[in-house]
């Protein structure tokens, strides 16, 4: 992206990212949606240089009340970064995180690159190579009144890291607009939901990005890992807890936090 950056909020996102360091809104600041992705796509260049990579990027605000709450009628995306990727099963550090929450989403890794603009649903699907079970850890780390979308853009879409599952399923063998999921807290249930949360299919959500993108000269590289928005309403965790989803027929992926 060629776009001047506002200096003062870039050194805001950085002092609190990955450092436990809770965010107060922008507030009063003429921060459009695209200066706050211009904000995040430097503190990703930033990263890259000391040698982190992108493996793939997540959605955000993908339900109806979640964007209607921002005043907003889009959802966002973040990017997701190698060294916040867990294997199923893992122990997955919380320190750095401000409020930590857990969301129950399928992930998608891309077998060909998909740019946009004009993506459609039919695409995304001969480009998928398989969707995974997982698990986002959201970072809730901007507090106080006056959150907009900005804000979440900014901050890297409160991305924090995601648990993936052990076993790529064919997207060809499942619906996933009826993919139901259960997701276990502790070892008691703590919500359900299905894929149709999800913009009505979690495919939609790679549809919006795919086409996003390509308005910020970006786009979907083959092998990444695309995440599409929460099935089930997040749950907050700390330090010793447990948390295991469940799909109906993409399977399980679990993960203990410290």
């Amino acid at each position: 992206m060629n776009r001047e950056i506002n200096q003062e909020i870039l050194q805001q996102v950085i002092k609190c990212f990955r450092t436990g360091t809770a965010a107060s809104p922008f507030g009063a600041s003429k921060l459009t949606d695209t200066d706050a992705y211009a904000v995040q796509y430097e503190l990703i260049e930033r990263l890259k240089s000391q040698g982190e990579v992108v493996r793939g990027h997540k959605v955000a605000l993908t339900t109806q009340a979640a964007r209607a709450h921002l005043g907003v009628d889009e959802p966002c995306y973040g990017h997701i970064l190698d060294t916040r990727v867990y294997a199923n099963g893992a122990d997955v550090p919380l320190a750095e995180l401000v409020d930590p929450h857990c969301e129950a989403e399928i992930a998608f890794m891309l077998g060909e690159d998909l740019k946009g603009p004009g993506v459609t649903p039919a695409q995304v699907m001969a480009a998928v190579r398989g969707v995974l079970p997982a698990i986002e850890l959201v970072d809730l780390k901007v507090q106080g009144d006056g959150i907009k979308a900005a804000d979440v853009i900014a901050h890297q879409a409160l991305h924090g890291g995601v648990i993936i599952g052990s076993r790529l399923i064919d997207l060809a063998g499942v619906d996933l607009q009826y993919e139901g999921v259960t997701v276990e807290y502790n070892g008691q249930l703590a919500g359900t939901g299905t894929g149709a949360e999800v913009m009505g299919n979690p495919i939609n959500p790679i549809v919006w990005l795919a086409n996003k993108m390509a308005e910020l000269d970006d786009y979907l590289k083959a092998g990444e890992i695309i995440i599409s928005g929460s099935v089930v309403i997040p749950v907050r965790v700390k330090a010793g807890d447990h948390i295991n989803i469940t799909f109906t027929r993409l399977g399980s992926v679990g993960a203990t936090f410290t």
